[in-house]
């Protein structure tokens, strides 16, 4: 055999080595990531800027942090992000990039407003969509769309108690009226207070860009109310309760979840209200020794979809295979006990709605401490 003859079999020997040791380390399990594991990918569409950004970045944040939790999964799992601003347009289009383009199997999405786009999308795709923090429960409409957040009823309910317990009777209502969280709560609230003894004096209500309150405020000013309650996200929250001051109004003012949508919290320094579900102390230590800061509204409930999906989908899943959107959508809807970090023994009712409690809270020292813990 001559010398280049050898010297070419040498070479084509080695590559045939090489190629059979790539193949076999492919197949077997190692340091390499996602080995033998098909990836499933799961879209979140938040509000990454824009006027509650705070929030959606802790919802993000959270949402990581449950990844970084999962041990032992037949599948990896793949977060793709995109920014809807809190805008019901942007969402649209956010909803339908993830499922044509990134060809998501979930969906998680954030608040009311967006979260009534995102859910008929949703449904004519046939993709799973959880909603980790909306009041509306139109959200959960369809089959395909659920929603992890404490109900109207509970806020509600609550709310008229804590009422009562304190014995005001006489309230007037400022209302962010196109934001379907607000009029969701509102709407539930009035269908509550029944035979309380409690009397709606005003319901004055505005929509979303509103700056300038004051021919409203001037409207209700004598009219004798006990409590001012009010239903509004960020900015036109702070500008209503600085107009409010500003026009020498001293009555208390409460609210059913809206004083955490804002980083002003020393505006309703003193005054209680109702709030969604609590997180556990337990998750609170986790996020804040992993980002250095405490979670935010919500951050909770993007925590435990995650957790929710990637149970379903273990569920039904064989690893090997992606499992269909109705088994997944299947078992969701047969959750009957979830322990999370909203809440022990929650369970998904027939609406798709994950039921929560509420809880009564009070803003001291510029931070929202409960005062009435939920059951």
């Amino acid at each position: 055999m001559s010398k280049i003859v050898k010297i070419i079999v040498g070479v084509v020997l080695t590559i045939a080595v090489i190629w059979i040791a790539l193949a076999s380390v492919s197949k077997v399990p190692g340091p390499f990531a996602g080995a033998g594991k098909v990836t499933i990918k799961i879209g979140a569409t938040l509000p990454l800027t824009g006027d509650i950004a705070v929030l959606g970045e802790s919802n993000k944040n959270a949402i990581l942090l449950a990844k970084e939790n999962l041990k032992n999964t037949k599948y990896n799992y793949e977060f793709v992000f995109e920014d809807d601003g809190f805008n019901p347009k942007t969402a649209a289009g956010t909803a339908n990039k993830l499922i044509t383009i990134d060809k998501v199997s979930a969906l998680i999405s954030f608040g009311s407003p967006v979260g009534n786009v995102v859910s008929p999308i949703a449904e004519n795709s046939r993709i799973v969509h959880i909603s980790d923090f909306a009041s509306d429960t139109n959200v959960a409409n369809g089959a395909y769309n659920f929603l992890h957040y404490t109900p109207p009823y509970k806020d509600s309910a609550l709310m008229v108690s804590e009422l009562q317990k304190r014995k005001i009777s006489k309230i007037v209502f400022f209302a962010q009226q196109d934001n379907p969280g607000a009029a969701a709560l509102i709407n539930a609230f009035r269908n509550d207070i029944g035979n309380s003894g409690i009397k709606v004096l005003a319901d004055q209500k505005f929509n979303t860009g509103t700056k300038d309150f004051r021919s409203q405020i001037a409207k209700v000013k004598n009219l004798g109310a006990e409590i001012y309650v009010l239903e509004a996200t960020t900015p036109e929250l702070e500008i209503l309760t600085k107009q409010l001051r500003e026009a020498g109004i001293k009555t208390p003012v409460t609210t059913m979840e809206a004083f955490e949508f804002s980083d002003q919290l020393n505006l309703f320094e003193g005054a209680w209200y109702v709030n969604g579900a609590d997180m556990s102390k337990e998750f609170i230590k986790m996020y804040t020794d992993k980002y250095g800061k405490t979670p935010k509204f919500g951050a909770g409930n993007g925590y435990d979809a995650v957790n929710l999906l990637v149970n379903a989908i273990e569920a039904v899943g064989d690893g090997k295979t992606v499992p269909s959107q109705a088994a997944i959508k299947d078992a969701l809807s047969s959750v009957k006990s979830f322990d999370g970090v909203m809440g022990k023994g929650m369970s998904i009712d027939p609406n798709g709605i994950v039921v929560s409690n509420a809880v009564v809270r009070m803003i001291k020292n510029g931070a929202p401490q409960t005062i009435a813990p939920q059951d």
